[in-house]
């Protein structure tokens, strides 16, 4: 496996050999062939953004993975993995003995939270169990990665309360009573666990207090305010029933290779429905799940994603389902919903067929103001990407966004799209690895992750051989999260793997700055004297007369994880935004004007012009 500088020798090579070529062919030109062709916007947008003083912009390291930052292609987008030098070193324990219960290849999610309020971004990861689990076992337990501000983080879980020792899956975080501090739902296998945040940087266990079901198997899980009286209720996504005895023994067996046992289909179990938890606003929860329709074969649910999808004002409820029709609740309003997932075209990919759904990605892909729909699916079957039209109408893209042919040999679970390079448009990050250990099929086990370029109107280019080391090993990939863990403007990325330790793959794309960004904390105004969650708000970055960024907070997504509570807004070349409008879920609409770029902005409802600003850096 060659290395960057490796790589960027031989692709050096590569382009002289071409330029001598065009020499020959075409003639050389007299002039110096020093100048520099640039990808993405220019920096001369505007009169106007050139006047703007750029101090707080923040000067980077000159080096990326120890590669001198000359040496770096432009253009590219660019990580590190600092997971081993940051002290990310407790590997996921799927505790796999040779029996091939489901949950076992499965793997666990991260939830990213700044649990003690100190503006760093912290980490929370799943851990694995013995099954049945045992509370007392302190060999495995959750981890709570707190971020010192240098690169390094602690495990801090024991002394925080919340290491969690239940077989985990998925991370919720979110406000669920209001007091101005982070909570933490983890979903498990058999058991989960509420941890309410005390402020004091430790939380309390209250999973059977607030009423919510510690049974069965939950997967992704998403705090938002679903009936718009600004608490936060608790989706749990639920997916197989009955797959282990109660000794821990797999109920069912199934052949993976001839003669050799492996793990099961989902289509060989039972589903298990999900559960919708309203907050009934004293810090307990009543499932209402069966009321609004959510029935077992709603089941076999793995991603998530909660979002307004068609801009009425009320969020919306999206399930991927492995192998069964993905689900589509659309919002009616006093917390009753409208299964439409076939009809607004979103139940099946081109073919017609149901896939076996694993990651969510949400993001405006295509520019064009509303927020399409990606899923990541088992191998040979390619992601599926549904571009919104508006009105309730969706089409299958994945196609005519070149995504489908480079997903196709892939198992993919967490996603995202992200502005990685902050050029003002949306790129792709999957994290793949597949369930069952098929080589002799000549199937791959451990799968390369893959990082797509946005190019612009809806299209993707692979960049993945080009995005650092990380990109060209194999890993088995499950769950992904995206923040700023340096407070630098560029979006970070943490992995979970199943069976090895995670990755956290610092963004060192565009080290001149080129590029800017706003990193948005939204304070929607309180109710009853309670902190209101920013899920739903819509935020307009308006750069030019031609050039409107949409951006929207959205709960869940990816899979099994919880990412950085931050909009995160790349602005291209521009020093100002003209203007940054906000639609709050209460309905009203602000405008800040003249916003310059480069910094941590809190923009508070009902306060408008008046900003709050943080300047980044790290």
């Amino acid at each position: 496996m060659i290395g960057n500088l490796e790589w960027i020798k031989m692709r050096r090579i590569v382009v002289t050999v071409m330029a001598l070529i065009g020499c020959v062919v075409s003639g050389c030109s007299g002039t110096s062939d020093h100048s520099e062709v640039k990808t993405g916007p220019s920096n001369s947008q505007t009169s106007e953004n050139q006047s703007v003083d750029a101090s707080n912009v923040v000067i980077t390291s000159k080096t990326a993975g120890g590669i001198q930052t000359d040496d770096v292609p432009k253009g590219l987008i660019l990580f590190e993995d600092t997971a081993k030098a940051s002290g990310l070193t407790v590997a996921h324990d799927p505790a796999a003995h040779g029996q091939f219960r489901l949950v076992e290849t499965m793997g666990g999610g991260v939830g990213l939270i700044d649990f003690n309020e100190d503006g760093k971004l912290d980490i929370f990861i799943c851990q694995g169990a013995e099954l049945p689990a045992d509370p007392e076992d302190k060999t495995r337990a959750a981890q709570l990665y707190q971020n010192q501000g240098d690169g390094k983080f602690v495990n801090v879980a024991e002394k925080a309360g919340v290491a969690f020792r239940g077989y985990g899956q998925g991370v919720a975080v979110g406000d669920y009573d209001g007091d101005g501090h982070a909570d933490i739902y983890v979903s498990g296998f058999q058991s989960s666990a509420l941890y309410r945040n005390k402020g004091d940087g430790t939380f309390e266990e209250l999973s059977t207090k607030a009423g919510l079901k510690n049974q069965g198997w939950a997967t992704s899980a998403a705090f938002a305010d679903l009936d718009s009286d600004g608490d936060l209720d608790l989706y749990v996504v639920r997916y197989l029933a009955d797959t282990v005895d109660a000794a821990g023994r797999p109920t069912v067996t199934c052949n993976a290779l001839p003669g050799q046992i492996g793990y099961c289909p989902p289509l060989a179990y039972n589903s298990e429905p999900d559960s919708l938890y309203r907050n009934n606003g004293d810090g307990t929860f009543t499932d209402i799940g069966p009321s609004i329709g959510l029935s077992e074969k709603d089941g076999n649910g793995l991603g998530l994603a909660i979002a307004d999808f068609d801009e009425d004002g009320r969020l919306d409820i999206f399930v991927a389902n492995d192998k069964t029709p993905c689900r589509f609740y659309h919002n009616l309003g006093s917390m009753k919903f409208e299964e439409v997932g076939l009809a607004w075209g979103l139940a099946y990919n081109e073919s017609g067929e149901p896939t076996a759904a694993m990651g969510v990605a949400v993001g405006d892909a295509d520019d064009d103001g509303r927020i399409d729909i990606l899923v990541t699916n088992f191998y040979e079957e390619g992601a599926t990407l549904y571009r919104n039209l508006g009105k309730g109408r969706f089409e299958v893209a994945t196609s005519r966004a070149r995504l489908k042919s480079p997903t196709r040999s892939r198992l993919g679970f967490g996603a995202g799209f992200v502005d990685f390079d902050n050029d003002t448009k949306l790129d792709l990050f999957i994290t793949n690895g597949h369930v069952n250990d098929v080589r002799p099929l000549r199937m791959p086990y451990q799968m390369p992750p893959q990082l797509f370029r946005n190019l612009g109107k809806g299209r993707f280019e692979d960049q993945s051989e080009n995005s650092g080391d990380y990109f060209r090993k194999e890993w088995l990939g499950r769950g992904s999260a995206f923040g700023d863990f340096d407070n630098d403007g560029r979006t970070d990325i943490l992995v979970t793997h199943n069976d090895g330790p995670p990755a956290l793959l610092k963004n060192v794309s565009d080290q001149d700055r080129q590029n800017h960004s706003l990193n948005i904390i939204l304070r929607p105004e309180k109710v009853s004297g309670k902190a209101v969650s920013p899920v739903g708000a819509v935020v307009k970055v308006r750069l030019g007369d031609q050039q409107t960024l949409v951006r929207q907070v959205v709960a869940g997504t990816s899979y099994l994880s919880s990412h950085d509570s931050r909009l995160w807004v790349g602005t291209g070349g521009f020093k100002v935004a003209q203007s940054v409008d906000v639609r709050w879920p209460s309905g009203k609409q602000e405008t800040w004007p003249k916003v310059a770029t480069d910094q941590i902005l809190e923009l508070v409802e009902g306060r408008s012009p008046e900003i709050s600003v943080q300047k980044s850096g790290p």
